[in-house]
């Protein structure tokens, strides 16, 4: 999926306006949940996200979701990440 495309569909999905974000390498969200349902694009670098029973890593081109309540961490990677997300 490109930017585009991801703004597209968080249009019509019901999400909020997508914003841009950087992160430098190997920045790390410590252990959280949301309170509104997230989509985030990565764009550039990778980034990982580990749940209780699984780990998942996003490069480049992929979307990820995050629900509500979800606990989870995230992690930039080793040349950081540059992503668009957007909250419903």
């Amino acid at each position: 999926m490109n930017e585009t495309e991801f703004r597209a569909y968080a249009a019509t999905e019901g999400f909020d306006t997508p914003e841009n974000r950087t992160q430098p390498p190997g920045k790390f969200f410590d252990t959280h949940a949301h309170e509104r349902d997230l989509i985030v694009l990565i764009t550039e670098g990778q980034f990982t996200v580990a749940y209780d029973d699984h780990t998942d890593v996003f490069g480049p081109g992929d979307m990820c979701q995050v629900a509500p309540g979800i606990v989870h961490t995230d992690e930039a990677g080793p040349n950081g990440v540059n992503y668009v997300l957007a909250w419903r």
